[in-house]
């Protein structure tokens, strides 16, 4: 059986943005998909339980219905690829991480908040705490990503071991046949060491067995009309380098640590234009060979 890429869905435009990219995703490495969509059930205190259950079952229907559209319309544009579907009632959190789970999927693929994308499900409180929990990761789809391409990847470094089990999560379940950039935001008024550098693109390479290795650093910019400065040195590395996928993970002690704040990872998940994949350190393995 193969494993099935995650797709929460509300079926709006945005998130189907973030479905095209998981079918050529799963396309790529030979996986299936599976579509979830989460409700609740409708229940007021101060409403008859006739009239509760005759609003959950038109919620429930009125899902079911919209699945089906949304069924149809993935098939007719990729007709070969594995599909399974499914409406479940509950918590959104809970329940993507246990569907995620318990199916073993490689990775969950979430739209990006925009003006038509998933109001109050992705990059909003509950996304972030999916970003959080997810014992395998989240990627975030921009609703702007057009033209699927998985070449370069980018990868933000402070230079901690903690990196290497990223790279790691990432090509185990892909393929190291890639080109990685290396992606380091200065603090004001500090320099590169650059004997610290190669000594990281060599290790890197050695350890990965990528293609290729280059190192991209800008500096904090301190404009009065830049309010995100960390986001805005990161998508110009992006652009600079033509980079497909960033890859982003945090520890207590790195300064790469304010990422994860809410605010700032709304930020960063809303301004790129690339996919970006989220993984907590805490679910990374230790490296034992450090």
């Amino acid at each position: 059986m193969k494993n099935a890429l995650l797709i929460p869905t509300d079926f709006s435009e945005n998130a189907w943005v973030a479905t095209k990219y998981a079918a050529n995703l799963a396309i790529k490495f030979n996986w299936d998909i599976h579509v979830l969509h989460v409700y609740q059930k409708f229940d007021r205190l101060l409403a008859t339980t006739e009239f509760n259950e005759a609003v959950a079952k038109h919620n429930e229907a009125a899902s079911i219905d919209e699945m089906q559209i949304l069924e149809n319309r993935i098939k007719a544009e990729f007709p070969k690829l594995g599909l399974t579907t499914a409406c479940i009632d509950g918590n959104l959190t809970e329940t993507i991480l246990k569907v995620a789970t318990e199916n073993n999927a490689p990775f969950i693929i979430m739209g990006t908040k925009g003006a038509s994308g998933l109001k109050g499900l992705v990059f909003g409180s509950n996304t972030f705490e999916i970003i959080q929990e997810s014992p395998i990761g989240v990627i975030a789809v921009p609703e702007s990503y057009q033209d699927f391409k998985l070449e370069k990847i980018g990868m933000l470094t402070n230079f901690q071991a903690t990196e290497f089990d990223l790279i790691d999560s990432f090509i185990h379940r892909t393929s190291p046949a890639i080109d990685l950039t290396l992606m380091h935001v200065l603090e004001s008024n500090k320099s590169n060491d650059q004997n610290t550098i190669l000594y990281w693109e060599e290790k890197m390479l050695k350890h990965t067995g990528v293609n290729s290795i280059t190192f991209r650093s800008k500096q904090m910019i301190n404009r009065i009309d830049v309010k995100q400065p960390i986001p805005y040195c990161i998508e110009q590395m992006i652009l600079e380098e033509g980079v497909d996928l960033l890859l982003l993970t945090y520890t207590r002690k790195s300064f790469f640590a304010s990422l994860f704040s809410k605010s700032l990872t709304k930020s960063i998940a809303n301004e790129l234009t690339v996919p970006s994949f989220f993984m907590r350190e805490y679910f990374l393995h230790p490296l034992r060979d450090q």
